[in-house]
């Protein structure tokens, strides 16, 4: 196509050609700012709020699973078996100097108590044995076990490796059993010296408080003596330099303690060790940085005169009797063998038709294995 020149348009129309003078200028244009802003924080929101959702499924979905795993070793489906939300709050503790004994009662043929679905008190003691001596030994206590595996020990030997050891606290840990038909007995307990030493009472309650923090199905209170008879005590609480305490965790053949004690194994030996920590420099046996205070080991004073109380009219009767250091009333006991230490043969075969004394106090036929506290 021909173009004419300025010239040529000027002598046809007798003027200059006009020129659009913005025609290589850039055309603005106008951004608006808040707009994007708002758009922004929109999209932000719609991030965070996905995130939130997501999270909380997941929590939903592993909280559920916990719960299923619980109630069905219990079968059952109530919360109430599910475990507490408060845990026991770790201390940090470092290089505490004590020495712990830890006994995990019966084992080999003893099996202690047995439940309906073969469950046995001597697996259960040595599993919260072992949780406890793991939370001690991280804290830098010096820890004695009776046992570390299925093997039979004599009472006398635990109290001699304790005594002979030097340990500061002994702690037994057992369980308790009911055979009487229609009952569900439940609760922990804790049983010292029936002439209530100050430090063995010091002991089993900060141990009780700290369980009880964790979430039991009933706390049964410190206790004192023997179930059927005030006037004697467990052997190892008799036999034993130190002060110690025999802890009833809940009851084997209740419907309620074992699914409590499977979902809260480690927060209840956390809760042992800790109390046992505390109660220790509250006695002045450590300071508040674990350091050791005392010289030798601590000694119980189990040399009281003991308090004479009436003796219950059976094992299975229910009792009013309270006191200032049994925070619990009485509750029902089956028939219980009381402890004969003039039988010191434990030497018998198994099969044969000889008794030997368990660490619990009770007569234990080979032949009969169930052994009730």
């Amino acid at each position: 196509m021909y173009k004419m020149s300025d010239e040529e348009f000027f002598k046809v129309y007798g003027r200059m050609p006009r020129r659009n003078n913005n025609k290589n200028k850039k055309k603005k244009v106008k951004v608006y700012w808040s707009r994007i802003a708002v758009a922004l924080i929109a999209v932000i929101l719609l991030v965070v709020g996905i995130v939130k959702l997501a999270s909380g499924k997941s929590k939903k979905g592993g909280a559920q699973n916990g719960k299923a795993s619980v109630s069905s070793s219990a079968g059952k489906n109530d919360d109430y078996y599910a475990a507490p939300e408060n845990k026991e709050t770790d201390v940090v503790y470092d290089g505490i100097e004590l020495t712990v004994c830890i006994d995990a009662a019966h084992g080999g043929v003893d099996k202690g108590a047995v439940g309906e679905d073969g469950r046995t008190e001597k697996g259960d003691t040595l599993k919260i044995a072992e949780a406890l001596k793991q939370h001690l030994e991280t804290c830098g206590v010096k820890v004695i076990m009776t046992r570390n595996d299925d093997s039979y020990v004599s009472v006398e030997d635990r109290c001699r490796i304790a005594n002979e050891q030097g340990a500061d606290v002994f702690v037994s840990i057992h369980r308790s059993s009911s055979d009487i038909p229609g009952s569900d007995p439940h609760g922990f307990e804790a049983w010292i010296h029936n002439s209530r030493p100050e430090a063995d009472k010091a002991f089993a309650e900060r141990i009780m408080s700290k369980l009880n923090d964790i979430g039991i199905s009933e706390n049964r209170g410190v206790r004192t003596g023997y179930p059927d008879d005030r006037n004697v005590n467990y052997p190892i609480n008799e036999l034993t330099k130190m002060p110690s305490v025999l802890l009833d965790m809940g009851y084997l053949t209740s419907s309620i303690d074992n699914p409590l004690l499977d979902a809260n194994l480690e927060a209840y030996a956390r809760a042992i060790g800790n109390a046992i920590i505390t109660t220790a420099r509250d006695l002045g046996v450590t300071d508040d940085n674990g350091a050791r205070l005392r010289d030798g080991q601590l000694l119980s004073d189990k040399t009281a005169p003991v308090e004479k109380s009436k003796k219950p009219e059976s094992p299975e009767s229910k009792s009013d009797e309270s006191s200032q250091d049994e925070e619990s009333s009485e509750t029902e006991y089956p028939d219980i063998t009381e402890y004969d230490n003039s039988d010191e043969d434990t030497g018998s075969e198994v099969g044969s038709d000889e008794t030997i004394y368990t660490d619990d106090g009770m007569v234990y036929h080979y032949t009969d294995p169930m052994v009730t506290e």
